[in-house]
């Protein structure tokens, strides 16, 4: 139990490291405005219309219904905003990165380096300094857009004339994280030392609770895969019910980081129950060398097709199974004990 509070205290530091990001200006509210001629250092905002009619030194971090960056306003840094339609008519420093129902830049807007938009439809009547990365239904190319480098996109281009190096419609150039490429196996060393790392703090720090889920995990497998595949349901909900109210998007974000954190704790704890399992057949009982193993095994079977993800996937359930039973056995001891979290020893 000790290795439960353990991980709980340490999601919660490890949560705390985030508010950083907010730290220059945040702002909440049905409108939210900065009036031309003011400034301000950076900002988040969350609210039904935000507009930005003054600068913003820094970056600009924005969710709502509309958002609008009208001819007055500057942001010197990176823009990213979340919203149901977005206007960009002012001038923007650095890269610009839109996901909602619509985007526009006016006639008036620039985008000193790249321009992203992922939407329903998206507008490019102003500058963009380097490339235009568009995922949408329909893509208007008005005749007064200058795209400085390529247009890379997806959907229904219409060109009315604008200028543009050149257009490349391509899917995959539009992915949310850049390809690996030859870093792949790079990435999964790291991925894999990262992993043994974090599985070997949490078998030091609770062995008794690497072995409860071990037992757990063998003596009801059904019931801990399905445990696991019903808690990653129920939090994907909730996440996606957090951000399509708007206001709930921060709440969102933060359950999304906490889900990550989870799901990183689940995958090692799966490789760990793996590992065991494959050396109770040699009479072998050691705890970090089953970490190694389970670990080892998952890495090799990603070079075989299919097998290698539903044993990942197999993997991942179990673990999150084991996380989620020992999340409700707080909870009840919390909620059984008069003294709370004080009393549990």
């Amino acid at each position: 139990m000790r290795t439960v509070l353990v991980i709980g205290l340490a999601l919660l530091t490890i949560l705390s490291l985030f508010t950083g990001v907010a730290a220059a200006e945040s702002r909440a509210g049905e409108t939210i405005i900065v009036e031309q001629g003011e400034t301000v250092d950076g900002l988040s905002a969350t609210g039904n219309t935000i507009i930005i009619r003054g600068t913003v030194e820094g970056d600009l971090r924005a969710y709502g219904g509309n958002i609008r960056i009208e001819d007055t306003g500057e942001v010197t840094g990176i823009v990213r905003v979340y919203g149901g339609s977005v206007y960009i008519d002012g001038t923007v420093g650095g890269n610009s990165l839109a996901y909602a129902g619509s985007v526009t830049l006016g006639k008036t807007g620039s985008v000193s380096r790249s321009f992203g938009a992922f939407a329903g439809a998206v507008t490019i009547a102003g500058t963009v300094g380097g490339d235009a990365h568009v995922f949408a239904g329909r893509i208007t190319l008005a005749q007064t857009a200058i795209i400085q480098d390529s247009l890379i996109y997806e959907g229904t281009l219409v060109n009315n004339e604008g200028t543009v190096n050149q257009a490349i419609q391509q899917t995959r150039d539009l992915a949310l994280a850049p390809p690996l490429g030859p870093l792949s196996s790079i990435f999964t060393a790291v991925m894999f030392v990262a992993n043994l790392f974090l599985g070997a703090i949490l078998l030091y720090t609770g062995p008794k609770f690497a072995d409860t889920a071990f037992e757990t995990a063998v003596t009801e497998p059904l019931q801990t895969a399905g445990v696991g595949l019903i808690g990653c349901f129920i939090i994907s909900v909730l996440i996606v019910l957090f951000v399509v109210t708007i206001v709930g998007i921060p709440l969102g974000i933060g359950l999304l980081l906490l889900g990550l954190i989870l799901a990183w704790g689940a995958a090692v704890y799966g490789r760990y129950i793996l590992g065991e399992w494959l050396l109770s057949f040699a009479g072998v009982e050691n705890r970090y060398l089953a970490l190694l193993t389970g670990a080892s095994v998952v890495v090799l079977l990603r070079l075989v097709p299919y097998l290698g993800g539903a044993v990942r996937a197999g993997v991942f359930l179990f673990g999150a199974g084991v996380i989620m039973l020992a999340a409700r056995r707080l909870y009840d001891l919390v909620t059984q004990t008069r003294g709370g979290l004080a009393s549990i020893q």
